[in-house]
This record gives structure tokens, C-alpha cells and sequence, in this order.
């Protein structure tokens, strides 16, 4: 079950990661431009890396930040949000055929925030995407 929820986790990330890279924030997802499915594939793997850094990055993260967290009310989330997508670039880079490419730190940070925004939105409208689906 774990495994079926990573998936749709992922798959659901990769729809946010593909709207994200429609609006200009000059996101830009390099790979699998000869067919559809490559393509989808790419935007795929790109959902399923942050899915795994989100799982293991991110509460290490969360932990050494927060005091920041704590004075900024949780605004300071966001940030950990662009580090992650900056991580998920870094990592990408290093990895032939699959590639994104992040903008500017602003418009990186705001990509960031929309990314997390149509994640939450459409893990909320698919059945077991969610983190506290239980079965």
C-alpha cells in the first residue's frame, strides 16, 4: 500500500511540476522530447525525486530550521520548499536525460510555493494520494 501511495504521490507531483513549468516562472523540464510517453516519464521521475526528498530531506530540514519556522509562523516552510525543488534541480542535473532547470531565487521561491499549492489541491481530490490515508 505504501508503494501504490508513493506512486500516486508522485504521479501527482508530476502534474504540479508540469503546471508549474506552464506558468512563467522560467522552470523548465529538459528530456523526452520525442514522445509523448518519454515525456511524461521525465515528469514522472522529476515528481517521484521530490516525493523522495519531501520523505527524507525535508524533516531533517524542518528540524534544523525550526527556530526559524517558529519566529516566521511557519512562513519560513517556504524556503525549505525552494530548497527542496533546488535540491530536486541539482540532482537532475547530474542525471542524462532528465533535467530541470529553475529561474532566478524569486521566481524559483514563488514556482516553489504554486508547486506545493496544486500538490496539496490535487492530493486533497485523489482518492489515497493523501499522507494520512489509512487502509
Amino acid at each position: 500500500m505504501r508503494g501504490m501511495r508513493f506512486l500516486l504521490n508522485s504521479i501527482v507531483t508530476a502534474v504540479a511540476v508540469w503546471f508549474v513549468t506552464v506558468l512563467p516562472f522560467d522552470v523548465v523540464v529538459e528530456g523526452g522530447e520525442d514522445e509523448w510517453w518519454k515525456r511524461a516519464l521525465v515528469f514522472l521521475a522529476i515528481g517521484a525525486l521530490i516525493v523522495l526528498l519531501n520523505a527524507i530531506v525535508r524533516p531533517i530540514l524542518s528540524f534544523l530550521a525550526l527556530p526559524c519556522l517558529i519566529l516566521t509562523l511557519g512562513l519560513f516552510s517556504l524556503v525549505i520548499s525552494w530548497a527542496i525543488l533546488w535540491l530536486t534541480s541539482w540532482i537532475t542535473g547530474a542525471i542524462e536525460g532528465v533535467e530541470l532547470t529553475l529561474g532566478s531565487f524569486w521566481q524559483t521561491f514563488f514556482a516553489a510555493l504554486v508547486l506545493a499549492i496544486v500538490a496539496a489541491v490535487l492530493q486533497a481530490l485523489v482518492p489515497g494520494a493523501g499522507k494520512g490515508t489509512r487502509h
